[in-house]
């Protein structure tokens, strides 16, 4: 018993030995390489931390902000009410300081309403060449789109409310832009305001409209799985009321559109001032189908609350930005 002892303790000490050499060359070998640290001198590749400058800028480019906005009557100087000087400059700085790459806009005139907000937008930075102007029934206020991608189509969808003596005041916007080789649908809306008039029922008819636009969403939706398509603008009235949830859809249905939840600085959602009553509401929104949930970049998407806001407009924007 004494001999097998006298053996074991060196033993014992060569196998410890041994097994702290062991494991010191085990975790040089699984270090993480330096961050700076180039593929060739690690020799374990580029580090994931280090992104790939040398990439086409193409790969990049189909992160995109896009800007919802109604801009209150920016019209051609020969309709009423005229837009102010100072009141053109407030939406311009607000759109050019956003970084958008495309812009909704609702409440503008003319086509030369539009190219005159595109050519001060380039003055200011932003270069937006492609443009889409659209309306309906109402022959001063229109709808118009802006963009820095192609815009690959344009359809006409009909604006005429079948069963009632009525058509779409503003009608429907429908462009296909293409992003990074991706098409996505937009469809851009300003539904029947709150204003009572006595000629019908400002409800009825915003529901009316709401639901045509729904027929025109679910034609387009249930034709192609998986369709990426935004659905945004001045839906004139709140997240509960009827004529939303009828353009949202069912929330079960694989055709609903998910509202984007933005915020201000503040945390407060409010989009749209209506001074006389002094109140504040959220009735501008910006709606994505199913296929387009899970890119929506959170860190880049809020409601634009700059200073100079009420200057510009009675709306405030609404920027949804996209990986």
């Amino acid at each position: 018993m004494r001999k097998s002892s006298f053996w074991l303790r060196p033993a014992y000490c060569l196998g410890f030995t041994l097994l702290i050499f062991a494991g010191t060359w085990y975790s040089q070998l699984a270090e993480t390489p330096p961050w700076k640290q180039s593929a060739q001198a690690s020799g374990l590749g580029v580090p994931i931390h280090e992104p790939d400058r040398t990439a086409p800028a193409k790969h990049r480019s189909s992160t995109f902000r896009f800007v919802s906005y109604n801009l209150k009557n920016w019209l051609v100087s020969s309709q009423n009410p005229e837009k102010s000087t100072e009141s053109k400059s407030a939406i311009i700085d607000i759109l050019a300081a956003s970084g958008a790459d495309i812009i909704g806009l609702s409440e503008i005139g003319s086509e030369a309403d539009v190219l005159e907000v595109r050519d001060r937008l380039k003055k200011a930075g932003r270069d937006l060449p492609y443009f889409h102007h659209t309306g309906g029934t109402d022959p001063i206020r229109h709808l118009a789109i802006l963009s820095r991608f192609p815009i690959t189509s344009k359809d006409c969808p009909d604006i005429t409310i079948h069963q009632t003596e009525h058509a779409m005041q503003r009608g429907i916007l429908d462009v296909t832009i293409e992003i990074d080789h991706q098409p996505i649908r937009f469809i851009g809306i300003h539904l029947k305001s709150k204003r009572i008039v006595p000629n019908f029922d400002q409800e009825e008819i915003r529901i009316a409209e709401a639901e045509h636009v729904r027929k025109h969403l679910d034609s387009i939706l249930s034709k192609q799985a998986g369709m990426r398509l935004i659905a945004y603008g001045d839906f004139n009235d709140h997240i509960e009321s009827l004529s939303t949830k009828i353009i949202l859809g069912d929330y079960r249905s694989p055709l609903y559109l998910t509202p984007v939840n933005v915020t201000d600085q503040r945390g407060e959602k409010w989009t749209y001032h209506y001074n006389s009553q002094d109140s504040y509401d959220r009735i501008d929104f910006v709606t994505v189908s199913k296929a387009l949930k899970t890119n929506i970049d959170r860190d880049h998407s809020k409601i634009i609350d700059t200073p100079n806001w009420e200057q510009a407009s009675d709306h405030r924007a609404v920027m949804v930005g996209f990986r």
